[in-house]
């Protein structure tokens, strides 16, 4: 090995505490944001009546955010031709690898999400018609309303860390976030919590 793959491969075989890992928001936190906004008293000195729809609009960009764990750039670029239903996948386009096409299975509950949107509001092309900068002051906004200091990549974050708690693959992980090797999953998101280690322990030493 020369130098720099030593050092990769020390970096990638580390083992961190939690304090070593990068902002991110949890689960219980983005059930937190959700309710928020369903319960924001969100007031538009222009127009009541979009109200109503914005508040569904910064629903749907959080939990794409949280569900797809893509980068903001990425996810105010999806479409409604980007969402097949009758394969349950989402296509992302990840821009930072040159314009990986990223196809990602998810949950019927967010497929749900995104039917009633497009169905309530007429919804052709684009999802969001704004840039990456309204889309940090957007989640920076909510964050700040429950006391965090957030930004969008800290659901992409977040995202990693809750599956890696819950035994998925870091591969899995990977082929989601749209990263090309599983090494950096686990260099940036790779923890060992007491909670991890007692149930990998479960029935041999506890």
């Amino acid at each position: 090995m020369n130098g720099i793959a030593v050092k990769q491969f020390h970096d990638v075989m580390k083992v961190k505490d939690e304090s070593s890992l990068p902002p991110h928001i949890s689960y219980n936190e983005y059930q937190s944001l959700l309710n928020e906004i369903e319960n924001n008293e969100y007031r538009h000195y222009l127009n009541k009546k979009l109200i109503p729809y914005l508040k569904d609009r910064d629903k749907l960009l959080m939990q794409f955010m949280w569900e797809l764990g893509g980068r903001i750039s990425d996810i105010i670029g999806l479409k409604t031709g980007d969402i097949d239903f009758s394969r349950k996948i989402i296509t992302l386009v990840v821009k930072k690898r040159h314009g990986f096409i990223n196809n990602i299975p998810v949950s019927d509950s967010m497929l749900l999400e995104i039917s009633n949107f497009m169905r309530k509001y007429n919804t052709t092309g684009r999802f969001f018609n704004f840039t990456r900068q309204r889309a940090w002051e957007i989640v920076k906004k909510y964050g700040d309303k429950i006391g965090l200091e957030l930004h969008p990549h800290m659901f992409r974050h977040g995202l990693a860390i809750y599956l890696l708690q819950h035994g998925v693959s870091d591969k899995i992980i990977a082929r989601r976030l749209g990263h090309s090797s599983a090494a950096t999953t686990i260099k940036y998101y790779m923890v060992i919590t007491p909670e991890i280690e007692r149930e990998a322990l479960r029935g041999i030493l506890l």
